[in-house]
């Protein structure tokens, strides 16, 4: 595991993550926390017709952390994730967290976790509280095996991800568009869980699609550029799909207009389409990366 440096990040941002880091310390006081990723976002652009500096254009990074909380932590991952996140945004960045408790986390990586042990083997420690060394490398997984554990995990929760988005349907040729939403949002939570287990062996206990998306955005930007939040209109429409979980439950005034229900139901198929593309990806590398041993063995058709 690298302890020391990242490369290719800038020092602007290294003392950036340095206060980050410092700032979750200080709110949450946990046993280690290693960054497993981070994203950097640029836009360049030249107008004729823009004043200096009127669009105000700055990078802003996104930094991924896997947060190891000592075995007394009392808070639960969304006070966790909250509190993360308000430090990342106070200094004007962004972040995507896992956390767990280190002995789970240890005991994962004992199991060959396939998240837990790319983190640990390749991540870059942030903050160690004793100075412990971290578990040896992991055993990796024999490519077949990895092959069916995803295949089999994709056709569960993808499967899932498909059944309520034709639920959603029939709900919504019904006009029942409160119900559409819901299932559409329990669609694209399913596609999301689906995704995180096949790409990092992660599996995710949020119904929080905003946090789900972050998460994604480690090595994908496709399925968030479904639901951009560029604007006002673009992110009310991607807050009344992440809050129908609760809304559709709790709120006994929670109404959806059919022209919302028939745009959401749009995109989530679009954001289906595109998930499938990414696993189908996923499993023509790990099939072009199989060795090939003799005698070959056929399934007849």
């Amino acid at each position: 595991m690298d302890t020391i440096t990242f490369k290719n990040l800038p020092k602007l941002h290294m003392n950036l993550l340095a206060q980050l880091v410092q700032n979750i310390v200080n709110a949450i006081n946990p046993a280690k926390i290693i960054c497993y990723g981070y994203r950097i976002n640029t836009i360049n652009h030249w107008s004729c017709f823009g004043e200096p500096n009127m669009f105000g254009d700055k990078p802003i990074p996104t930094f991924y952390l896997l947060i190891l909380t000592n075995s007394n932590e009392k808070r639960s991952n969304h006070e966790i994730s909250d509190l993360t996140e308000q430090c990342a945004t106070s200094l004007g960045a962004n972040v995507a967290i896992i956390s767990q408790h280190l002995e789970t986390a240890n005991n994962a990586f004992e199991n060959n976790s396939r998240f837990i042990s790319a983190v640990y083997n390749q991540g870059t420690i942030l903050f160690n509280i004793d100075g412990s060394v971290m578990p040896g490398a992991a055993n990796e997984r024999d490519c077949s095996d990895l092959k069916d554990l995803i295949n089999d995990s994709w056709n569960r929760y993808f499967g899932m991800s498909q059944r309520f988005l034709t639920t959603a349907d029939f709900c919504f040729t019904n006009g029942w568009y409160e119900q559409a939403v819901f299932d559409l949002h329990q669609s694209v939570e399913h596609a999301c869980a689906a995704v995180l287990r096949v790409m990092m062996g992660f599996r995710p206990t949020t119904h929080n699609i905003s946090r789900l998306l972050g998460l994604i955005g480690n090595f994908s930007q496709a399925l968030t550029m479904v639901f951009p939040r560029q604007t006002k209109e673009e992110t009310d429409l991607f807050n009344i799909l992440n809050r129908a979980y609760s809304e559709s439950r709790y709120n006994d005034k929670y109404v959806v207009s059919v022209e919302v229900a028939n745009i959401l139901r749009v995109r989530v198929a679009d954001f289906l389409s595109i998930a499938q593309e990414i696993y189908d990806k996923k499993r023509l590398s790990l099939e072009s990366n199989q060795p090939i041993s003799f005698p070959l063995k056929y399934d007849k058709k």
